[in-house]
């Protein structure tokens, strides 16, 4: 039976390990690939030779081969993806207000990475929707969202969508009306009245 997908190697610098994982627990899912020992003989097979390689030094003296998919997976995760300190990340996501001319949706995609390794737990919902009503850097929305008595993530984020997608209509409807009025002004300004011919008094001419 033919398989589903593909997985090619894994360079550092083009994806992140985890992201790499991730992609390969989908090619196994999609492919019934359940069995321990053909998991682990896939991800030693596709992940090339320069990670086969660091994988192969990582866990010396013991053999790739022998040991589970989990464990190998960890070996490169502590490699690639050691875990940040949860402080740093907690300032940097305090810290992280909306740059100018990022969609609202470009600030909450920035702001769920970043909360990845807060540990903020259940309390993450309440922490993104602080950080909008903090961070969104907009009189017309802050204004809006600190008006409302029950605020959740949710409504929050449809409340600040639905000004930014009415403030860019606006800008849209005035950018198209602005070269008719000026045709306008010009077509119905009075035309400049012709100099009367003089003659002379003399000759006529």
């Amino acid at each position: 039976m033919a398989l589903i997908g593909k997985i090619e190697e894994f360079l550092e610098g083009r994806e992140e390990w985890s992201q790499y994982v991730e992609r390969l627990d989908l090619y196994f899912k999609a492919n019934d690939i359940t069995s321990e020992g053909k998991k682990q003989a896939t991800l030693l097979t596709v992940i090339g030779p320069s990670s086969y390689k660091l994988l192969r030094n990582l866990v010396a003296p013991t053999k790739p081969s022998a040991m589970k998919y989990d464990d190998l997976v960890a070996a490169m995760n502590a490699h690639h993806c050691p875990i940040p300190s949860e402080i740093v990340q907690r300032c940097k996501f305090n810290s992280r207000f909306r740059m100018d001319n990022e969609t609202i949706a470009g600030y909450m995609a920035s702001l769920r990475s970043l909360a990845e390794f807060c540990n903020f737990g259940t309390s993450l919902d309440v922490m993104l929707r602080d950080r909008l009503v903090c961070g969104v850097r907009d009189d017309r929305i802050q204004r809006r969202l600190l008006a409302e008595k029950s605020l959740n993530l949710g409504k929050a984020v449809e409340i600040a969508t639905s000004i930014e997608m009415a403030a860019n209509n606006v800008r849209d409807l005035q950018t198209a009306q602005a070269p008719r009025e000026e045709v306008h002004q010009m077509a119905s300004s009075p035309k400049p009245k012709q100099a009367r011919a003089r003659t002379c008094f003399r000759c006529g001419k």
